[in-house]
């Protein structure tokens, strides 16, 4: 964050403190803006019905709200540093709900697709984008534990809503269940209140010391002590004059004074040793340095050992011309560079037009798609994302063509979000402590993910289902967690809101192109196993692409390595 306190001291995130706080308004933020979109056709199936609206018209209008959600990333990052996360946080929430307060008198489509969708998609997209924001700069070391914690807070909302909606329904039907949501939606503004400023809690970082420093350091004072306890010549400390009588005198106390020499040049540093062979005297060992540990200039008798015979005095003399005349010459080399620079920039200024499109990749950040790293984490993630979204929708289809009841599949749901629920909520400190990246983690969870998906797919029997979907379950927590850290990981808090900007836009791109796919892949095999095995495959072509970008990166730096070592030896 490159701030001090007074005392010069650095501040970092706290890593707790306010920060829990912070999560918990997230996690209202959450629960009061994203908890309401798995009820969507229970709340809405009766209305779209009385209007005559097809199946076509409700995936069109949860369609939009999701692309709305993910390209608000657009405006993000640009939104968040100009403003704050806080105020971004605030703006989405009164969005939220605006859009699902002014959606209770609605007669048409194109009513709900600008207010549900569009509005309250913006406010959505808006309010999830900088809550995470928030988190990433109030914890560093435990940040996985606090965005764990904040995602329990909504798969709870996500449990518990239907029923609410249903209960809601009954006795206010649907304009009345749909104010009292908008209203609901309102508590967010009380979560992104708690997000405040992070430099209000930030903490003087704690200094690190090592073994090896402490034991320097213990060593060090011991020999100090020693020689105040041995050498009686800090009794009277004086500054000591080299002149041919007290040369003599001192060489009479050569014994005490080599000790003392000894002692010296344990804390003298090499910097200060030049490279001539010379013999220093006892008096400039001593005088060098005063008692408390500064140096003192004091004028010493050298005796220099060259060819020459010069002495001490007359190679000083002449080591101070040559600094002058080398800072005189770097002084005129440091102007002219300057006024090179400054010629070059005059004559290569851009065009109007180039300096305006420098301007726009500045604001948004869009350097970032530079990074060939970050376009592959991107790249994955948005591949997963595909793959999830449709599974989530698939999975109730899947069971009702095994023949199973609705209260049937409901348990089935329920059981699968407390398993993720038990992940999210006991995985987080664990993977806090390990030293494996995120993203590494993440791949690993995704693996296991992938291959409970595809044994899912070949089971009938009730106990069989009831064990896959759990264990799926809780591998979709463990992924999840690590989701958005992959992000945070690899960019720097300067850069993550555009960073996690563009990968909501990206996720939208890959949901328009890739997600009617899948439902094609369905239509023309009839096979629901079939469907879950291929976003089994989309999540393998994830792990692909990373595994490539690995192999890449470590065959190059080997590369690099070798090459360095070659120089060196030549």
């Amino acid at each position: 964050m490159g701030e001090a306190d007074k005392k010069g001291r650095k501040l970092v995130a706290p890593d707790g403190g306010w920060g829990w706080v912070a999560v918990i308004g997230v996690m209202l933020v959450n629960l009061s803006t994203r908890s309401i979109e798995p009820s969507f056709g229970l709340l809405f199936g009766d209305k779209l019905r009385d209007m005559g609206v097809t199946t076509m018209g409700a995936s069109a209008i949860m369609s939009t709200l999701d692309a709305t959600i993910n390209f608000s990333g657009l405006f993000v990052g640009p939104l968040i540093r100009k403003y704050s996360y806080r105020k971004v946080a605030l703006l989405g929430s009164v969005l939220s709900a605006l859009g699902l307060i002014t959606t209770f008198p609605a007669d048409s489509m194109t009513h709900i697709l600008s207010t549900y969708s569009i509005m309250g998609g913006l406010g959505v997209g808006f309010a999830w984008s900088s809550t995470f924001v928030a988190l990433n700069h109030y914890f560093s070391k435990k940040r996985g534990q606090a965005i764990g914690m904040s995602m329990v807070g909504t798969a709870l909302g996500m449990m518990a809503m239907p029923q609410a909606v249903q209960l809601l329904l009954e006795a206010y039907n649907f304009h009345g269940s749909v104010l009292i949501l908008g209203g609901f939606a309102l508590h967010s503004l009380v979560g992104s209140m708690l997000l405040q400023p992070v430099k209000w809690h930030l903490r003087p970082e704690e200094p690190k010391k090592t073994e090896e420093n402490e034991q320097l350091e213990n060593k060090v004072g011991k020999q100090e002590n020693e020689s105040e306890a041995q050498s009686p010549l800090l009794e009277k400390p004086k500054i000591a004059v080299t002149t041919a009588s007290a040369h003599d005198d001192i060489e009479k106390q050569e014994p005490i004074a080599t000790k003392r020499s000894q002692q010296m040049l344990r804390i003298v540093s090499t910097g200060s040793m030049s490279a001539h062979k010379r013999k220093v005297s006892v008096i400039s060992n001593i005088s060098s340095m005063d008692f408390t540990g500064s140096t003192c200039h004091v004028h010493t008798h050298v005796e220099s050992d060259d060819e020459d015979g010069h002495h001490g005095g007359i190679f000083m003399k002449n080591l101070r011309k040559k600094k002058r005349t080398s800072a005189g010459k770097d002084v005129k080399k440091n102007s002219t560079s300057e006024k090179d620079v400054k010629r070059q920039s005059e004559v290569s200024t851009p065009p109007s037009h180039n300096s305006y499109w420098k301007r726009v990749v500045h604001f948004m950040d869009l350097d970032l798609l530079k990074d060939l790293i970050y376009l592959n984490i991107l790249f994955g993630l948005s591949i997963f994302y595909v793959a999830e979204l449709n599974f989530k929708m698939i999975v109730p289809f899947f069971l009702h063509d095994l023949g199973y009841t609705k209260q049937d599949t409901a348990f089935f749901l329920s059981m699968t979000a407390v398993s993720d629920i038990l992940a999210r909520a006991v995985l987080p400190p664990i993977c806090d402590r390990v030293k494996i990246r995120r993203r590494t983690l993440f791949a690993i969870a995704s693996i296991f993910l992938g291959i409970s998906r595809s044994v899912l797919a070949e089971q009938t029997e009730y106990t069989a289902l009831m064990v896959t979907l759990v264990i799926s379950g809780f591998f979709r927590g463990a992924t999840l967690i690590n989701f958005m850290l992959t992000i945070s990981e690899h960019c720097s808090l300067e850069k993550l809101p555009a960073a996690f900007g563009l990968h909501m836009v990206a996720k939208g791109l890959f949901i328009v192109a890739l997600g009617p796919i899948i439902g094609v892949i369905r239509d023309i095999s009839g096979s629901f196993p079939l469907c879950i095995h291929s976003q089994t495959l989309l999540i393998f072509i994830c792990l692909v692409a990373w595994s490539i970008e690995y192999v890449v990166t470590r065959t190059s730096s080997s590369t690099n390595q070798d090459n360095t070592d070659n120089t060196d030896n030549t």
